[in-house]
């Protein structure tokens, strides 16, 4: 069977039903460790200066821009921006919140 159909979910080859695994280093530690909450810090520290220098970049928009083509891509830039940061102010509220901060 190349693509095993139970239900209405298809599942891809290889796949047998079984729950994905978590991954990643604040899955791993046991809740409440000393340990996490530095990491919790660390990230934190990490993401406050990711912001920074996000919104050092997300400069207005270039009146002077030459064409179309210009102002597209100055758009298309800003909005990648907004959106990192936007991603990255989330999980800072998350964090400052598991950490008591908030």
């Amino acid at each position: 069977m190349t693509a095993a159909k139970r239900g209405s979910l298809r599942l891809p080859l290889g796949s047998r039903g079984s729950p994905p695994r978590k991954a990643g280093p604040m899955s791993e530690k046991g809740a409440g460790r000393p340990d996490d909450d530095d990491d919790r810090r660390e990230r934190l520290r990490e993401i406050e200066q990711s912001l920074e220098r996000l919104r050092a970049d997300l400069v207005p928009p270039r009146e002077d821009a030459g064409d179309n083509i210009d102002s597209a891509q100055n758009l298309t830039a800003r909005e990648e921006i907004a959106g990192q940061i936007e991603l990255l102010e989330y999980e800072r509220e998350r964090l400052r919140s598991a950490l008591g901060l908030t």
